[in-house]
C-alpha cells in the first residue's frame, strides 16, 4: 500500500508542468489543522533569555517534571525556543536530553508542567497530532525504513498531507537542497552511509512542512566530513525560515551554529545564554570543550 501511494505521488511530480524547473521558494508551513564533569549547583542564568521569548516563542517548556517509574528525570525544566532561531540543548549522557525531546513529541508525558507550541498547550497530546500541528522530528540514530527506498522514506514524511501537487513540489525543492539524497532515490535506505541516512532523515522531516524541526543528536556517529555537511544543512534549513531545536552532546559543534543554548545536567538547567557567550564560559570549556583536566565528551 505504501509503495502504491508513493508511486502515485511520484507520478504526479513527473507530470506536473513545473517539473524540472527547480523552485527555490522557501518552505512555508501549512495552516494548523487544529556526560561530562559537573558544573556545580544551579545558578540563575547570567545572560539574557533568548531574543523574542514570550510573544515570539514558538516552543515553551514550563516547570516540567518527568518520571520513569519512581525515578525522576526532569526537575522543573524550563526552556524556550524563539521563532526563526537555532536553539541547542547540551548535556552529557543520562542528563535528560533525549527525554526532553520525547516530552515535546508526546512520547513521554510529564507528571507536572506544560508544553506549549505556537501558544497552544500540547502537553500529553498523541504524537500524530503534535506532528500535524507543525513539529518535525529527526530522531536519534535516524530510524529510517531500511528496506524501503530513499524516495519512499521521503514520501512517508508527507503521509499526513493530502496536497499531492504541493508534496511533489516540496520533494523537488528538497532534492535541490540535498543533492546527495537525489542521487540515492531508488536505493534502499538501509544501504546508505550514516551521513547519507542523516540527510534522508532531515529531508523526510521537512516533507511534513514543519514550523519547528526537532533534532536528536544529529552528528552522532558521523564522519568529520558528514558532520560538517549536516551542520551546514541545518543552517541552510534555518535560513529557509524553519526554527530548529537541537539536542546535542558535542557542545563545540552545537554552539558553533546555534543562536542560544541550554546546558542540562541531571534533569536541571544549569546554564543558559547566547551561544557566543556560552562557548567562552570557562565552565563550559572545562566540562564540555576539553579543559586542561577534563576529557572531551
Amino acid at each position: 500500500m505504501i509503495r502504491v501511494w508513493s508511486r502515485r505521488i511520484w507520478g504526479t511530480a513527473r507530470s506536473a508542468r513545473w517539473w524540472g524547473e527547480r523552485s527555490r521558494a522557501p518552505f512555508s508551513p501549512p495552516p494548523l489543522a487544529g556526560g561530562g564533569r559537573g558544573l556545580g549547583a544551579p545558578t540563575p542564568p547570567p545572560n539574557p533569555l533568548p531574543q523574542g521569548e514570550g510573544e515570539n516563542s514558538l516552543l515553551t517548556l514550563s516547570g516540567i517534571d518527568t518520571f520513569y517509574g519512581p525515578v525522576q528525570v526532569h526537575f522543573g525544566l524550563d526552556l524556550s525556543v524563539p521563532r526563526g532561531q537555532i536553539v541547542s540543548l547540551l548535556g552529557g549522557n543520562a542528563s535528560g536530553k533525549s527525554t526532553t525531546m520525547k516530552v515535546i513529541l508526546g512520547l513521554v508525558r510529564p507528571r507536572a508542567g506544560r508544553v506549549a507550541f505556537d501558544t497552544s498547550d500540547i502537553t500529553g497530546l498523541p504524537t500524530p497530532q503534535i506532528i500535524r500541528r507543525g513539529i518535525g522530528s529527526v530522531p536519534e540514530a535516524r530510524r529510517l525504513f531500511a528496506t524501503m527506498t530513499v524516495r519512499e522514506n521521503l514520501l512517508m514524511g508527507a503521509y499526513c498531507r493530502g496536497d499531492r501537487v504541493a508534496i511533489a513540489q516540496d520533494l523537488d525543492r528538497l532534492l535541490t537542497l540535498f543533492p546527495r539524497v537525489a542521487q540515492r532515490l531508488d536505493q534502499r535506505a538501509g544501504t546508505l552511509s550514516g551521513g547519507e541516512q542523516q540527510m534522508v532523515a532531515m529531508a523526510r522531516a521537512l516533507m511534513g512542512r514543519p514550523q519547528l524541526l526537532c533534532m536528536d543528536e544529529p552528528t552522532m556517529g558521523l564522519s568529520p566530513l558528514y558532520v560538517d555537511r549536516v551542520l551546514a544543512l541545518i543552517q541552510a534549513v534555518n535560513k529557509e525560515g524553519i526554527t530548529v531545536f537541537m539536542v546535542e552532546q558535542n557542545a563545540s559543534l552545537a554552539l558553533a551554529i546555534a543562536d542560544y543554548g541550554y546546558v542540562l545536567q541531571s534533569g536541571r538547567i544549569m546554564l543558559s545564554g547566547p551561544a557566543k557567550d556560552l562557548i567562552r564560559d570557562p565552565r563550559i570549556r572545562d566540562a564540555y570543550l576539553g579543559g586542561e583536566t577534563t576529557k572531551v565528551l
